[in-house]
């Protein structure tokens, strides 16, 4: 699909999405290796996706708080849903610091994008 491309564009559309992946990976890393993951631990006291996320991955290694941090991504990134559903608690929504709940959105879309323009750039090629 892309052979006929240039090697300039080709070389693009495929190192782009690595990249992105990579720098949302890097930003949820320094959140798990900072005071940030600290406080936003602290301040989801009282929702349940914290310890549900908590309690089936721990907290001790790196890996493990990226996956709690992606958890919280997916909670504070559709807050109406997650307080229906009792994932996160409309007080914990409210008072979440600005900064965080926006560096972990976009660490989150970064690597959506990323993961998902690299699978669909795979599927084209299975399809081909």
């Amino acid at each position: 699909m892309i052979d006929h491309l240039d090697v300039k564009i080709r070389l693009f559309l495929l190192g782009a999405p690595i990249c992105l992946a990579l720098i949302g990976l890097v930003a949820d890393l320094h959140i798990a290796c900072s005071r940030q993951y600290k406080e936003m631990t602290s301040a989801l006291q009282r929702s349940a996706c914290l310890p549900f996320a908590t309690g089936m991955w721990g907290e001790q290694r790196i890996g493990s708080r990226i996956l709690v941090i992606s958890v919280i991504a997916g909670a504070i990134g559709s807050p109406a849903s997650s307080i229906r559903l009792g994932l996160l608690d409309e007080q914990d929504h409210l008072q979440f610091p600005r900064y965080l709940r926006r560096k972990i959105l976009i660490a989150s879309s970064l690597n959506t994008v990323g993961i998902a323009w690299v699978a669909a750039y795979y599927l084209m090629k299975l399809i081909k």
